[in-house]
């Protein structure tokens, strides 16, 4: 897996993951935390994720048309300033007015709007910047840094929150989007199998070749529509209800939800990396190994909700992560070796708008139900969700049966 850092211009690429995605893991786990604190409310505390899914919804495919029309690593570049001087901004407004919860949502939104068209970037460069052949690998890599920032965010973001100034905390996060920006002034795609110029057509066409594409799609809309779908029992694992359910079911505290998100996080790691170890393997069961995942999904999270002890939700969180990260990396890879390079911006845009979307709308309404039901029964019907996903998914013959191509395909 480490062999793909050779090619210089992905190490740039996964250096600007590490370093930008450190930077908005800090600030969304140091608000989070703030806001319950200040709140006590779980609807109040997921409305920092309601701020970050929204605007993918609206703004994706869009997104996705941006995304094949320009250099993509110039998008990266834009965004990280972006998001760089958001921070700064609010830090300004901190320093004169005080923390305010709707004005760290409005910035948190600005920032999601942002991350909408770095992340799909992110995802159709990959391809363009090492050979086919290790692009399981390179994917494995990528995933396993973004979980890292995850565990490295959940277990020193909330500690950080509470140790720095909040203006010093964004500084420190802004600081880190400026390193990613700078990183990505010196990536150049060397793999391209993009035409010379992809062509100049109207926004809207663009968005509607987009979607006409993955609607036809034999393998790329079973994949879509099973992450989406796979995105309602999700809600259940935000990590606002996550807090609620270790504070309120397990007796714990914020430390203890920190650390089993870090435990969490850090069995992704293990898992993805792993996947670069055994990417044959992975790349002739892709379909099945979703399929797995979609099972395990369901049965684990229905013995997390019955756990009697901190202890053994902490196992069953850390057994949840590795088939997750494997999973992940299955679908990104055979959407970036199915899908045509030029409709990559596209199909991640959109796919990412649907999960964003599902996302946000399903924990809306399981952190409402919190308010009004014991937490564990919240589990209790994600895990039955998760289950009806894993029935399409193994009833989705093209899904059920997809391996990882050398060339993409129809």
């Amino acid at each position: 897996m480490l062999n793909t850092l050779k090619h210089r211009y992905f190490t740039l690429l996964w250096l600007n993951t590490l370093i930008g995605g450190i930077g908005q893991l800090l600030y969304t786990v140091g608000v989070m935390v703030t806001i319950f604190e200040q709140t006590g409310s779980a609807l109040q505390t997921v409305g920092a994720m309601v701020a970050t899914t929204l605007p993918t919804f609206l703004l994706g495919p869009f997104a996705g048309a941006i995304v094949d029309r320009f250099p993509r690593q110039r998008v990266l570049l834009i965004t990280d300033l972006w998001r760089m001087s958001l921070l700064l901004l609010l830090m300004a407004l901190s320093t004169t007015a005080g923390f305010d919860v709707m004005t760290a949502y409005l910035i948190v939104a600005g920032i999601a709007i942002a991350t909408t068209f770095h992340q799909p970037a992110r995802q159709a460069l990959i391809p363009a910047l090492v050979p086919r052949p290790q692009i399981v690998k390179a994917n494995s890599l990528i995933l396993t840094t973004v979980q890292a920032t995850y565990a490295f965010g959940y277990l020193v973001g909330g500690v950080l929150a509470f140790w720095l100034s909040f203006e010093s905390f964004i500084l420190l996060n802004a600081l880190c989007f400026l390193v990613a920006a700078v990183l990505t002034l010196f990536i150049r795609p060397v793999y391209e199998r993009r035409g010379v110029s992809v062509q100049r057509v109207a926004w809207w066409q663009a968005i509607g070749d987009g979607v006409a594409y993955l609607r036809e799609h034999k393998l790329a809309r079973p994949l879509v529509i099973m992450e989406v779908l796979e995105y309602i029992p999700h809600g259940v694992w935000t990590s606002g209800l996550m807090l609620v359910f270790v504070k309120e079911a397990l007796g714990g505290t914020v430390a203890d939800w920190g650390n089993q998100n870090a435990l969490y996080f850090t069995a992704i790691i293990i898992g993805a990396g792993a996947a670069g170890y055994f990417s044959n393997w992975l790349e002739r069961n892709a379909g099945r190994l979703i399929v797995f995942n979609a099972f395990a999904n369901g049965f684990l999270t229905l013995i997390y909700a019955l756990s009697p002890t901190f202890g053994l939700a902490t196992l069953v969180a850390i057994a949840y992560g590795p088939p997750q990260a494997w999973r992940d990396v299955a679908q990104d890879s055979l959407l970036q070796t199915s899908v045509e390079e030029e409709m990559l911006g596209r199909v991640f845009a959109l796919r990412n708008m649907g999960f964003n979307l599902t996302f946000m709308l399903s924990g809306l309404f399981f952190a409402w139900l919190a308010d009004y039901v014991p937490i564990r029964s919240i589990f209790v019907a994600g895990s039955l969700l998760y289950l009806a996903t894993a029935v399409y998914a193994a009833a989705n013959r093209p899904l059920r049966q997809a391996r990882i191509l050398a060339a993409p395909q129809e």
